[in-house]
């Protein structure tokens, strides 16, 4: 029934917390590495923990540090954090028809925790007839206490290790949205969509400074997908 609002249950909660362990630990890896590189570039421990409980976004994050300094790039690191970020509208808007029906406070909590860590998994329970929506808070939660108490290891090492990316700490965020991807591929209809969102970012990281590249791949794969959806409908 088209009116029929989605489950969100205790049970769909208890789901998405044990279905997070793979991307927790990804995440938990992710975490220790920002908080290595935020005791790198002088912020506090309680400074970084904060970060991490307040913007929980790990790109966004590692964009900030990059920009770090004395003083503060305030302008320069909100505009960062504004085109790495909006990639969550596109992720927003793709599981709004889940959150049908669902109350305000338990739709909002949800999309706090909003990743592409639990985005992925929670599309595949949709996709494959499972709509209980607190699937995706009880993911998120999980990979929210992850990544917190990532970044607060991660800080406390950072005195032990001192150049982390002489390691290839550098090198998680790459991984970490690599087996994202791999996670939701889903064969030779994804491989347009694919290679537009990358020609697209490389063409846009030439021409503009910044991360707005980010978003302009995001959009240009979303339209291509949409486009192939119409077409095959």
């Amino acid at each position: 029934m088209a009116g029929q609002a989605n489950p969100f249950s205790w049970r769909g909660l208890g789901a998405g917390f044990r279905g997070a362990s793979a991307p927790a630990a990804g995440g938990f890896v992710f975490g220790i590495a920002f908080g290595l590189l935020a005791d790198q570039v002088g912020l506090a421990l309680s400074t970084a923990v904060l970060m991490s409980m307040l913007v929980y976004s790990g790109t966004a994050q590692f964009v900030s540090l990059q920009a770090w300094g004395d003083p503060i790039p305030l302008a320069a690191i909100c505009g960062a954090i504004l085109a790495t970020n909006a990639r969550y509208v596109l992720l927003g808007a793709s599981v709004r028809p889940w959150f049908h029906g669902v109350g305000r406070l338990k739709t909002y909590a949800s999309l706090f925790l909003l990743s592409e860590g639990n985005w992925a998994p929670a599309l595949r329970e949709r996709l494959e007839g499972r709509p209980d929506a607190a699937y995706m808070l009880g993911c998120g939660l999980a990979m929210y206490a992850s990544w917190v108490s990532a970044t607060a290891l991660g800080h406390a090492l950072g005195q032990l290790i001192p150049d982390p990316r002489a390691f290839g700490i550098d090198f998680v965020l790459l991984a970490f949205f690599t087996v994202v991807a791999a996670g939701v591929w889903r064969g030779r209809r994804d491989i347009a969509p694919l290679v537009a969102a990358v020609a697209v970012a490389l063409a846009v990281g030439r021409l503009a400074p910044g991360h707005w590249y980010i978003l302009a791949g995001g959009l240009a794969g979303s339209l291509v997908a949409a486009l192939k959806v119409d077409r095959d409908a």
